[in-house]
């Protein structure tokens, strides 16, 4: 090693007035969701390093002053956090709510959940934390609301996420051939806040993704877009107005430093690319003695084999994703325009990290930019759409037709998947 250190940041929960706050360390949240309000650079090796990260104006519009007497709050429900934002009268960011999804005593990942609703009584609680979670956030956000304004919330959540919600038996979504019935928009309301809820793609692509696509205009552009969300599952989309591809596979803990607790995914993948770089870590995953049984320390980290092991497992199913799906839509990597990394993970995300260690294919790194939540960036975009209207039937219609044209693949059915997975697993 050149002895350089690598500098990483850890803070500890906190409260503001009895309720969660983000407390920062460095420059990040203790809940990192890629809400995008954090500055865009990331301190390494004590100088200032810029990252790529696509203007707020590229994602979420220009702001705009909302309708007299109404004001937008957004929501991204994800399998372990939720994040909410607050707009002001003119489209500005005012406030936020960060939470961790309380459904977790009932299981990690979707499926423990989807098992867990089998009884009512946990799917009613269920149904029940997140409300209180959502509740929560918007007693919030009322407070900063002036005398005679009124709240619209638009939400957005993968789909295991939104049938809890909204009190749907998620069975069918974790059962073969693996269908959702209930992939359109919906209404509903909380705590006596009208809501709207984003469409889902199919049982596995939610409404976050669909947020995602509206969020970077792939329904508007020529161009080739590929939005990649990494999170407890990975979801990836490739495509055009003219049509679009979608798949979603299993990260595991490996992208939210499941191995290496508190250490972010994004910094566990810059040690690694740091570890080929000085050829201590093979291109098979194995590190170098004597590091082979212990481990090595990189600052105040450790990177286990376990750790190595994590990585190297989730990021070869999402490269083999991105790699199917750029052979299902006929193109390379020369042909794809601009690569959007979504999520709090991309939003700290270094691309030629990424692609040092093949998380991203050869040609795509250069053209990765952060695009922080773009969740809450399409719930942004949908809440102006719906105020300025007068209704969500525009916008429903419009998201009708974002569904309709992109194919969902189920990974396990593509018959390339797993010798993809497998030569994707090697560290480039």
């Amino acid at each position: 090693m050149t002895g350089e250190k690598i500098s990483l940041y850890h803070s500890e929960n906190g409260e503001e007035n009895g309720r969660p706050r983000a407390v920062k360390a460095g420059r990040r949240c203790v809940i990192c969701t890629g809400c995008g309000l954090c500055p865009g650079v990331v301190p390494e090796n004590g100088a200032e390093r810029g990252l790529s990260v696509l203007a707020e104006e590229a994602l979420q519009g220009e702001r705009a002053p909302f309708p007299a007497g109404r004001r937008l709050a957004v929501a991204d429900i994800g399998t372990t956090t939720v994040a909410m934002l607050l707009f002001g009268k003119n489209g500005e960011t005012v406030d936020r709510y960060l939470a961790v999804n309380p459904q977790t005593v009932y299981g990690a990942d979707v499926l423990s959940r989807i098992r867990a609703a089998e009884e009512k009584k946990a799917a009613d609680e269920m149904q029940a934390q997140i409300r209180q979670v959502l509740k929560r956030g918007l007693e919030r956000f009322r407070e900063r609301l002036e005398a005679g304004e009124t709240l619209y919330l638009v939400l957005a959540a993968n789909t295991v996420m939104t049938y809890l919600l909204m009190g749907w038996d998620p069975a069918e979504l974790g059962r073969a051939p693996f269908s959702a019935s209930r992939l359109s928009g919906a209404e509903t309301e909380i705590e006596g806040v009208p809501c709207f809820v984003f469409p889902g793609l199919s049982a596995f692509v939610g409404g976050d993704i669909a947020a995602g696509i509206y969020a970077g205009g792939m329904c508007e552009k020529e161009g080739l877009t590929l939005l990649v969300d990494l999170g407890t599952n990975g979801e990836m989309v490739l495509g055009n107005r003219k049509r679009r591809i979608a798949c979603a596979t299993a990260a595991g803990p490996a992208f939210e430093g499941g191995v290496n607790k508190g250490v972010w995914g994004a910094d566990m993948i810059s040690l690694l690319a740091r570890l080929r770089q000085e050829g201590i870590l093979d291109r098979t995953g194995l590190l170098a003695e004597p590091y082979f049984e212990r481990g090595i320390r990189i600052g105040n980290v450790t990177v286990t084999r376990e750790a190595v092991r994590s990585i190297q497992l989730a990021k070869g199913a999402v490269a083999a994703g991105i790699e199917i799906l750029m052979d299902r839509f006929g193109v390379g990597p020369e042909e794809v325009e601009r690569v959007i990394l979504a999520g709090g993970f991309g939003y700290f995300l270094r691309p030629e990290a990424a692609g040092a260690i093949g998380l991203l294919p050869p040609g795509l790194a250069s053209k990765a930019a952060a695009g922080g939540n773009t969740a809450l960036a399409g719930a942004l975009l949908a809440g102006k759409k719906i105020l300025a209207d007068g209704g969500s039937g525009r916008l429903t219609a419009q998201l009708s037709e974002t569904v309709l044209r992109t194919k969902v693949l189920n990974l396990a059915e593509e018959q390339d998947f797993a010798s993809r997975y497998v030569k994707h697993m090697d560290f480039g």
